[in-house]
């Protein structure tokens, strides 16, 4: 198979399709105004599940190098291509000021991706998607590191944090949203917010907790997964979803499955993509 090819195996009819542009054309519900948000996002884990083990170095842990690679990391900025918003922890903004992050925010500047910056403007978007940090305080320093990133940045708090530092926060630029009753941002209060600043279509990308946080509130419509052919075992890492049972359990529906062998001598991987039932 070509190496800027992949092979679609559902839906039919199956066949070769390029790597490039494989999420471009997704539907991701109706981009009107009036239409509630499309919110979806993405990981990559290896065939026992692991999307994050302990990095010794960064003393913490952190996505598996040996799962990790450039044609995942292409269709990952593709989806951040197709967002109006990112949401975002603020451990990873903060990862991103002290260079501990493993990568930058999406859209990538690398002449790689300048085909999904042209996408953008092709469609009167903003040159970047704005930055939603989900957080259970105003960090002002937070705050500071975004002003560089140029993109829109909003806070997205619980009722009851403290807003004692709020007008220090407006004033680099940052918006504050009020996302949830308590200290923790919820899921349908998120969305909803989001929605009434105008933004359609939201990519999480944060991890698992983030994930529970969506899909408890019921927001969340499509899963994207890479699933890469290693086995890692190890004792300390992270799954794709973390916290309490759902109940009921969330049903996934596979929307598509397209079979990547990858470079020569390397593992293959499986992009897949599922619809919430």
């Amino acid at each position: 198979m070509n190496q800027n090819r992949v092979l679609r195996l559902y839906p039919s009819p199956q066949g070769e399709c390029t790597l490039e542009g494989l999420y471009l054309d997704h539907p991701m519900g109706h981009p009107d105004s009036d239409a509630a948000p499309f919110v979806y996002t993405n990981f990559v884990s290896s065939l026992d599940g692991r999307i994050a083990v302990e990095n010794p170095r960064a003393g913490r842990r952190s996505a598996p190098p040996a799962i990790t690679n450039p044609r995942d990391w292409r269709l990952f900025q593709e989806l951040a291509a197709r967002a109006d918003a990112l949401i975002v922890s603020a451990a990873f903004v903060r990862g991103l000021a002290e260079g501990r992050s493993h990568e930058k925010l999406p859209v990538g500047q690398d002449a790689a991706f300048s085909d999904l910056h042209e996408w953008r403007r092709e469609r009167g978007m903003p040159p970047q998607p704005a930055m939603v940090i989900l957080s259970r305080s105003l960090d002002v320093a937070v705050a500071e590191r975004c002003q560089s990133l140029e993109r829109a940045v909003y806070f997205a708090v619980g009722s009851d944090v403290a807003l004692d530092h709020r007008a220090a926060v407006e004033a680099t630029g940052a918006r504050i949203l009020i996302a949830g009753n308590g200290r923790q941002v919820e899921g349908r209060a998120l969305v909803d917010a989001l929605g009434h600043e105008g933004f359609r279509r939201i990519y999480s990308i944060a991890g698992p907790r983030v994930l529970h946080t969506l899909l408890k509130g019921g927001v969340l419509h499509r899963l994207y997964l890479t699933h890469f052919h290693r086995l890692l075992g190890g004792t300390s890492f992270d799954t794709l979803l973390e916290g309490e049972p759902l109940d009921p359990p969330e049903s996934l529906v596979l929307r598509s499955i397209h079979f990547d062998a990858g470079l020569e001598g390397s593992a293959g991987q499986f992009f897949a993509a599922y619809d919430i039932a």
